[in-house]
């Protein structure tokens, strides 16, 4: 069956997101017909459109128009842009955006969340599945104008016409519709008739879709996240395809994730079970259920790099990857929640472990890892991808009670070293156990395929537990199975110098790169006359802040001061109704001094292990105080008697993007505990206190949207227990904190989207009408409105490392070396063409003498000489007002860019 001439090659999101990607698929079509092949491509959606039309799909629930309209038209714009730079219509996407319409428009009004919907064609999730199949749609459609206008006769297949669901609609609603039309499996039997049609075809290729199919009546299902991997091996299978290519962003799966660990080494052979379980244990290349087919049929498939097509080398996944008995890789699982339940009458008492599994079952938790003893039973869940909020924890603790104890521990990682044999190994690992020395290992595992040796640690510990363990595993170069490593992702990187990816401007790219020519004149003047020098960009700061502003649920907005406190950005950010955010009694005396009119109800002050003095001051200039903690109203109740202030609670989970950013959890200084309530509600009594409101603030750089929903659903259900006599006369304030993300990488977009963040507060709102919503956002503001300009003083190469030494070092930005913040850094003016630069990896580092002083460990860089300036972006929070005079080199000046005229107030969302 697979002498066939069929070859299955599927292009994930950023293999068709750009021109060049396209350019590169229409090479690897005309290289399989010149080798009498017949390509089937199957695409997935443009690169992060999946995303958005699912958030479209939720807001249909609101039955809110203006969002919907607003994110109908990014699609649009999105796929317009598409079409423009493969010089085609863009009325291509007319249809598609029509189509869009009606949908939203049916699941606004047709569909009523609060009743069950008639028939199951007609449930929120049937219409789910055709809003983001539009996403493939669209695309194999500009796809199919593109090759054609290539001169390829291309057939567009609809994917529904060959992949069928195994799944009946359910007969009870609403059960069963999620599952049945967002996560369906498929027949992969093999079908001659489809193989014929296929071969027979008077067309070059076909062009179909990814993530979709049909159920039995026809209606539109999907194969959930990912599925276009899925998609491209049911098609194989059935079709008897030779072969499946997989093209994405990478040339194949690494020892690690590549990112963390820069010298992971490409596989460049994998079994079909090794594949599964590295795609299982945490490896994001290949999705888990895209390997059965495969393996049944023994159809081989091999992992392309679109941004380097001629690169010879890959990952191979076929009958022939297995190479003895040997790890093959180290895959980490993060959001992992620990659940240890404890119970003396588990001795030899029969039905326990049933017991226990039954209420999982109900809550429909599935569980990764599972440990026994006598009287405790350990289970982890995977937080990723299932909905572990703290109601639904507070529920199983109780439904628990009766049978043990349960102690839930958040934040993990699962650290998983994969391999054929694992077993038979063991021996081979025990020097790599002393890497847990002195670490909380909460699980251990040996998987009972064989093929898997798993530990759960604590995240902060993950990274470091990562690097020594495979150091220890995949830096010898006397293993006997060498042959089935390839490559570091470093020589990698090195072998493709010059040959970059091209990859989509950040926002915060384009103003600096607008105003080079003034920045330049900064230089050559009085002005700038020395560097390292900031410089801010105040219209970037009043886009972010009119973003902000138009937050309908939000009635009271207080910009983070510690962020930046520079005077123009301050009266900037004031100019558009924000308070502020102050920390310290000193940031309130600046503000006094900075803003000509000084309105303290304008003023949260949230300090943490401030002196007395300080809260004593604040209550008398009238700002609103914020309590951390108990102890400070027993040890001083003659300052917080009679008072209206607001109490910060940590409600158990912290948020961010490094432990050093997560203020709430347990290894946090941050906050009152969630269960010291009825004590603190006994002080607040006591002293005759009165609350204005709640406040809770997880981290910053949070990537997940629903963090913000969840503190304020959980500080409400507090606040409904406040006795009435110690409520405000004023609407109770949920304050949900900050955090909000912003893009620090080229290739990665931020998570947060303003308009979900309105719509998920409007609907608490709707339901809590006595409460009011605040924010805090600091960073969000002014990040990118940032730059740092830096001459380069020195390179060197050392042991085949090249440095880059510029006179900014930690002593101007301090948040990559304490902690690994990502800034993006590359050349003021493109160098000039006469000079051929290669692109090479580097360390980034300043004139200061400690070894943190790194800006960037191994960047992808054009060469750099003496004399070059460098721009540092997205650093307008937290970077000069961090900055010291660490050895004497003294503290860098600050500009400012202001090219816009003032703002004019915006009407709310």
């Amino acid at each position: 069956m697979n002498s066939s001439r069929i070859v299955l090659i599927k292009f994930g999101g950023s293999s068709v997101s750009s021109a060049a990607c396209w350019h590169t698929i229409t090479t690897q079509i005309k290289r399989l017909l010149s080798q009498q092949q017949r390509p089937v491509i199957v695409c997935s959606a443009l690169s992060g459109v999946s995303n958005h039309l699912a958030h479209l799909a939720s807001l249909t629930l609101t039955k809110t128009r203006e969002p919907i309209a607003t994110a109908i038209t990014e699609f649009a714009t999105i796929h317009h842009r598409m079409c423009e730079a493969l010089n085609l219509p863009t009325a291509l996407v007319d249809s598609a955006v029509a189509e869009l319409t009606r949908l939203t428009q049916l699941a606004s009004t047709a569909v009523d969340s609060s009743s069950l919907p008639s028939s199951p064609e007609e449930s929120h999730p049937a219409l789910k599945a055709k809003i983001m199949a539009l996403g493939e749609y669209t695309l194999t459609t500009i796809g199919h104008a593109y090759l054609t206008q290539q001169g390829l006769k291309c057939w567009l297949l609809d994917a529904g016409d060959w992949l069928h669901s195994l799944s009946q609609p359910p007969a009870a609603l609403p059960y069963g519709l999620e599952e049945h039309y967002l996560s369906a499996s498929c027949d992969y039997t093999y079908n001659p008739e489809l193989n014929q049609q296929c071969l027979n075809s008077p067309t070059d290729l076909v062009i179909t879709q990814g993530f979709i199919a049909t159920d039995q009546r026809g209606h539109t299902v999907l194969l959930g996240r990912g599925g276009s991997d899925t998609s491209a091996t049911y098609l194989a299978a059935k079709l008897g395809a030779s072969s499946v290519e997989i093209w994405t962003d990478v040339p194949g799966i690494f020892t690690a994730n590549p990112q963390e660990i820069p010298d992971s080494r490409l596989l460049l052979q994998l079994s079909y079970n090794e594949a599964q379980e590295l795609a299982s244990s945490g490896a994001k290349v290949l999705h888990p259920r895209c390997i059965e087919p495969l393996a049944a049929t023994q159809i081989p498939l091999r992992i392309h790099w679109t941004h380097h097509p001629n690169l010879n080398v890959s990952t191979t996944v076929s009958t022939h990857g297995h190479s003895g008995y040997n790890v093959k890789g180290i895959c980490t699982k993060k959001d992992i929640y620990v659940f240890s339940m404890t119970s003396i009458k588990m001795w030899q008492q029969a039905g326990f472990l049933a017991d226990i599994f039954v209420l999982f079952k109900q809550f429909h938790l599935s569980c990764d890892t599972v440990s026994t003893s006598e009287s405790n039973i350990t289970v982890t869940v995977n937080g990723a991808i299932q909905n572990l909020n703290d109601d639904l924890l507070s529920q199983l603790k109780q439904r628990l009670s009766s049978i043990c104890s349960l102690s839930v521990y958040r934040d993990c990682v699962s650290i998983s070293l994969v391999g054929q044999g694992i077993r038979s190994i063991l021996h081979r690992l025990a020097p790599m156990l002393k890497v847990f020395e002195d670490r909380k290992v909460f699980v251990v595992s040996q998987a009972a395929n064989n093929l898997n040796f798993s530990f759960t640690v604590l995240s902060k510990d993950a990274p470091g537990i990562l690097k020594q363990l495979h150091a220890l595993l995949f830096s010898a170069t006397t293993d006997p199975h060498l042959h089935i490593f390839g490559p570091t992702w470093k020589q990698l990187n090195q072998k493709t110098a010059g040959k970059a990816p091209q990859t989509s401007t950040p926002s915060y790219l384009l103003w600096w790169q607008h105003h080079r020519a003034e920045i330049t004149a900064m230089l050559h003047s009085a002005t700038m006359n020395t560097l390292p020098a900031y410089v801010y960009h105040l219209p970037t700061i009043r886009q972010r802040a009119a973003e902000l502003g138009k937050l309908s649920a939000v009635t009271m907005k207080y910009y983070a001061l510690k962020a930046n406190p520079h005077p123009q950005i301050i009266t900037t950010i004031a100019d558009f109704g924000f308070g502020f955010d102050c920390v310290s009694y000193g940031e309130i005396a600046y503000l006094k001094d900075q803003l000509a009119t000084f309105e303290p109800q304008r003023i949260i002050f949230t300090p943490n292990f401030a002196p007395i003095t300080e809260y004593k001051r604040a209550l008398q200039d009238g700002v609103t105080v914020t309590i951390d903690n108990l102890e400070i109203i027993k040890a001083h109740p003659e300052i917080f008697a009679q008072q209206a202030i607001m109490l910060r609670i940590d409600l158990g989970t912290g948020h961010g993007h490094h432990e050093y950013v997560k203020t709430a959890g347990d290894d946090s200084k941050f906050g009152i505990p969630s269960d010291a309530w009825p004590t603190l509600m006994s002080l607040i009594q006591t002293h005759h206190i009165t609350l204005k409101g709640l406040h809770a603030h997880q981290g910053s750089g949070i990537d997940s949207m629903t963090t913000w929903r969840d503190t304020a659903q959980a500080l409400i259900g507090l606040a409904d227990t406040i006795p009435a006599d110690r409520r405000s006369a004023d609407p109770m304030l949920i304050d949900v904190g900050g955090g909000f993300p912003v893009q620090d990488h080229p290739e990665k977009r931020s998570a947060f989207c303003a308009t979900t963040f309105n719509t998920e507060l409007l609907k608490l709102k709707t339901c809590h009408p006595g409460y009011e919503f605040a924010i805090e956002p600091g960073r969000y503001l002014v990040a990118e409105a940032g730059i740092i300009i830096t001459e380069v003083h020195q390179v060197k190469t050392k042991h085949q490392r090249h440095y880059i030494g510029v006179d900014a070092g930690m002593h101007t930005l301090i948040r990559p070396s304490l902690y690994g913040a990502y800034h993006h850094i590359c050349h003021l003016h493109p160098p000039p063409h006469q000079q051929k630069r290669e692109l090479i990896t580097a360390d980034i580092v300043g004139p200061i003498c400690e070894s943190g002083d790194v800006l960037a460990h191994e960047r992808r860089i054009l060469q750099a000489f003496p004399q070059d300036i460098l721009v540092i972006c997205g650093a307008g929070a937290y970077g000069r007002v961090m900055a010291s005079q660490y050895n004497q080199r003294g503290l860098p000046a600050e500009h400012i860019i202001d090219d816009a005229p003032p703002h004019n107030p915006v009407a709310p969302l």
